[in-house]
């Protein structure tokens, strides 16, 4: 991915070469520091974000904590105590014997030792059990966590595979305008707004700071961008039916083709990413993983719409329709 003072670069080289005007270089970059400040403040956000996840899920084991040593106490207070002993008989005295001169036996005693040996068994049993279901919870807990984090991570490898295409695509357009300006001395506005949706659709990717779009807006305003693209490529190859000689030179078929490659790398990216989010967002509703990413912060991702043109009967991006 290109940075800001690569792109500043290029605009300044591009003014120098007489590609575009000194208004339109000014305008072009205005809109590089304005998405410079968007870049700060996304990444300030998920920053943000990432330490709100890691303080929830301290809290969440501090509670699972808690009710571990609020379950042990409240074994121990739920066990019935057995009744005060009788005081102990004095070292080296008889006990009572019966007229036949058998000893008598003290069961009083015997059942207070027994109802003492009974109650440590309980307290111990409670204990036993306080203590499996904390850790049953805290294993059905961690499970849900993983589970959740693997399902974003899929989602986020689906979000960096759309965005590589993205970003190839963008990466040829200052390719293709050097091969095609030659040709095309008097299509100087059709190159400009090229250039101007490609700055904006690169703006609107480093908006995102590497992560996928957490609103729907973010989403459409990311795709509104790259369309501006789509439809300034669409103009280009259009006026290009104008040229003969630039359309039978190799270098432009073979970026045609690699960017009509993009087109359909793309739309290939953007269904897995879908595919990733529906998983991932089935998760993050469904009892009791819903509790967790509540607690932790998983939040639902947006879906790419289907475009317009989806149902035009278009088989490319540049206006060519099916037989």
């Amino acid at each position: 991915m290109t940075t800001p003072s690569s792109d500043a670069a290029r605009i300044e080289q591009m003014r120098k070469d007489g590609k575009i005007t000194e208004r339109e270089a000014q305008r072009l970059r205005d809109a590089l520091s304005a998405q410079q400040a968007r870049d700060e403040l996304a990444t300030r956000r998920v920053v943000g974000g990432r330490d709100a996840s890691r303080r929830r899920l301290v809290m969440l084991f501090i509670l699972c904590g808690g009710i571990f040593v609020i379950g042990l106490i409240g074994g121990r207070q739920w066990t019935p105590q057995p009744p005060p002993a009788a005081p102990a008989t004095q070292a080296g005295a008889q006990q009572p014997v019966t007229a036949s001169g058998h000893r008598v036996i003290d069961l009083q005693a015997l059942d207070q030792e027994r109802s003492k040996t009974m109650g440590n068994a309980r307290t111990f049993s409670v204990s036993i059990f306080v203590v499996v279901i904390v850790a049953l919870v805290g294993v059905a807990i961690l499970l849900i966590y993983n589970g959740l984090v693997d399902a974003r991570e899929k989602v986020n490898a689906g979000w960096a595979q759309v965005e590589n295409q993205y970003q190839r695509r963008l990466d040829l357009v200052p390719v293709l305008i050097d091969g095609v300006e030659t040709y095309m001395q008097h299509e100087r506005e059709t190159l400009t707004a090229l250039t101007e949706a490609r700055a904006n659709a690169l703006g609107a990717t480093s908006a995102l700071a590497g992560q996928p779009p957490r609103t729907s807006e973010q989403l459409r305003a990311l795709e509104a961008s790259q369309g501006e693209v789509k439809s300034a490529l669409a103009r280009l190859f259009a006026v290009v039916e104008n040229y003969p000689d630039l359309k039978a030179s190799q270098n432009f078929l073979a970026l045609q083709d690699q960017i009509e490659g993009s087109e359909n790398r793309i739309a290939v990216e953007r269904r897995n990413y879908n595919e990733f989010s529906r998983r991932y967002n089935a998760k993050t509703l469904k009892f009791p993983s819903n509790v967790i990413a509540d607690l932790l912060g998983f939040e639902a991702k947006p879906y790419f719409q289907a475009e317009s043109t989806a149902m035009e009967g278009l088989r490319d991006p540049f206006g060519r329709k099916t037989p």
